[in-house]
């Protein structure tokens, strides 16, 4: 069994701003967002399949952080795929998941949770219940009312840049070909202890490519998972992590800000991805991800409102989908 990675009580443990702040709201506002609670599931992310892979640093890697797996030798990692969606029968569509484990050679974890969304919707914990409130189905539709979505998004310019830029893209061609973003800004310390604030990018070796939403709509259910299993089938799938460096300018606490794409990268490593794994193979039945369990050299922004509250929304939802539910469908569980 892993070991969860230490956390520096003062400055990296998210208990201290909040980590429990509203969880049970959070989580209620994921679960009638999309459409009721699925026993047994995630509250958000249900369908989803885990890959096996290694993740190898590049050589300027620990030019910017003195953690484990970005050192000389490549580590184990885990990468669980996922749509975004509380309900495990809705189909991926414009927006799907990344969640990243790495295995550490002294025994802990430490995890990266990337979405392909271009930044997040809200800032605070607050603003998200608002718009999970403004998104929830209509009961005389079953889809959100447009006009409260609106009038959501008018006192969220930040907010309102993502969502025009989500609802003007295409849906995805594969799992393989689209960008995933960690969102939220992380403090990076090297060995001599100079730092630097950046975000995440995962960047696909095989490019981005898009299709028209109706184009994957009538496709299977598990259409994106079986194209990607192909892919394995032939080679394994690779992705560049990139560090998008922040200037003075940059807001480290607000996830719902947009940096400025010229803003300098650097490769930080490649992860490649091998073959489909199951939580009973890795010996990982709750299998968790939380984007604050970071490891020694990487710290998270304490001034981060929605990464403090994830953790125990995570936490909450794991209670919940754990909690002695009966059997779901077969087809259902399959993809879990």
């Amino acid at each position: 069994m892993q070991k969860q990675a230490k956390f520096d009580v003062e400055n990296r443990c998210p208990m201290n701003h909040g980590a429990f702040y509203r969880s049970a709201e959070l989580v209620a506002g994921v679960h009638a967002a999309a459409g009721g609670i699925f026993a047994g599931f995630r509250a958000a992310h249900a369908l989803g399949r885990i890959y096996l892979g290694a993740f190898t640093a590049t050589a300027r890697a620990k030019d910017f952080s003195r953690a484990a797996h970005f050192q000389d030798r490549p580590v184990p990692v885990t990468a669980r795929m996922s749509s975004v969606s509380g309900d495990p029968g809705t189909a991926p569509t414009k927006v799907v998941a990344m969640a990243t484990k790495f295995y550490l050679p002294d025994g802990t974890v430490t995890d990266l949770i990337g979405i392909t969304l271009p930044a997040f919707f809200s800032r605070t914990p607050d603003e998200f219940l608002a718009f999970l409130d403004a998104a929830k189905p209509d009961p005389s539709t079953g889809q959100p009312d447009p006009a409260s979505i609106r009038a959501y998004f008018e006192d969220q310019p930040n907010g309102a840049k993502v969502f025009q830029a989500v609802r003007t893209e295409q849906s995805l061609v594969s799992l393989a070909q689209v960008a995933y973003r960690p969102l939220h800004a992380y403090y990076f310390i090297n060995a001599s202890g100079a730092g630097h604030w950046g975000r995440y990018h995962w960047e696909p070796e095989a490019g981005v490519a898009g299709q028209p939403p109706e184009e994957l709509a009538k496709q299977p259910i598990d259409h994106l998972f079986e194209e990607f299993e192909q892919r394995l089938s032939a080679a394994p799938v690779a992705f560049r992590l990139e560090l998008q460096l922040a200037q003075p300018e940059d807001s480290i606490d607000d996830p719902s800000a947009m940096w400025p794409e010229n803003r300098e990268r650097v490769v930080l490593g490649r992860l490649e991805l091998r073959r489909r794994i199951t939580e009973l193979e890795i010996g990982d039945p709750v299998m968790m991800h939380d984007p604050t369990a970071v490891t020694d050299g990487i710290e998270i922004s304490p001034g981060d409102q929605i990464i403090a509250a994830r953790r125990g929304a995570y936490l909450l939802s794991v209670a919940e989908r754990t909690g002695g539910w009966g059997e779901k469908a077969s087809f259902l569980s399959t993809s879990k």
